[in-house]
């Protein structure tokens, strides 16, 4: 007997299913995360509780059953980057993954990316886009201000926001992910209440000069 969530797969056929990965979210101990938001403790670890060794062969178990998944039910399996540590964007075991397992895409959420290399002095997320943007089946775009405190969460991303009075660098970002990978596909993922209609439209027209066809 098929189970319910299977069920509603055969009944919804969505195009992709995602997930945040990894979780839990394994923690590089170097880097204070307090300004991480984690709903629940059961929510991470730290990487000195979770060696290399098992978060590989747990990737790979998980790799292996999203594929034959997203094969049964006819879903592209995509994994959203949560909070990264080094065994992501210092080793290559995730790059030898998403080649062994080419069903499998990312996703990237630039206000995570640029949250993160806030917080945390050890992590590049320039870098990291160039690393997996040729992997990625979507971009969730929004943006915020970084100065004394974090603020403007999930405010669109406009020109005028740039990246020397505190706001995530988007048209980096967006520039590394044309040269990449200029098929991904664009999630607004903004507050579009924190702006006007006019301002709206001046998001979408300047994210679709920077990588056209968004």
């Amino acid at each position: 007997m098929e189970s319910k969530h299977a069920c509603c797969l055969r009944e919804i056929k969505p195009a992709y299913v995602l997930f945040h990965y990894p979780k839990p979210v394994v923690l590089d101990d170097r880097v204070d995360w307090q300004n991480w938001r984690f709903a629940d403790p059961s929510d991470y670890v730290f990487e000195s509780q979770y060696p290399l060794a098992a978060f590989l062969e747990r990737s790979e178990q998980l790799f292996a059953w999203l594929t034959e998944m997203g094969e049964k039910y006819a879903f592209v399996p995509v994994l959203e980057f949560d909070a990264l540590n080094r065994y992501v964007y210092e080793t290559d075991v995730l790059e030898v993954l998403l080649n062994k397992y080419p069903k499998i895409k990312l996703c990237l959420d630039t206000g995570r990316l640029f949250v993160q290399q806030k917080i945390d002095p050890y992590f590049d997320a320039k870098r990291v886009i160039q690393s997996y943007a040729k992997y990625a089946w979507s971009l969730h775009l929004w943006t915020m201000k970084a100065t004394d405190t974090f603020a403007y969460n999930h405010f669109p991303a406009l020109p005028e926001c740039t990246a020397e009075q505190g706001w995530a660098p988007i048209a980096d970002y967006l520039r590394i992910v044309r040269d990449e990978n200029p098929d991904v596909k664009i999630m607004f993922e903004h507050r579009s209440d924190l702006i006007d209609d006019e301002q709206l439209n001046i998001c979408y027209a300047w994210v679709n000069q920077l990588l056209p066809g968004s």
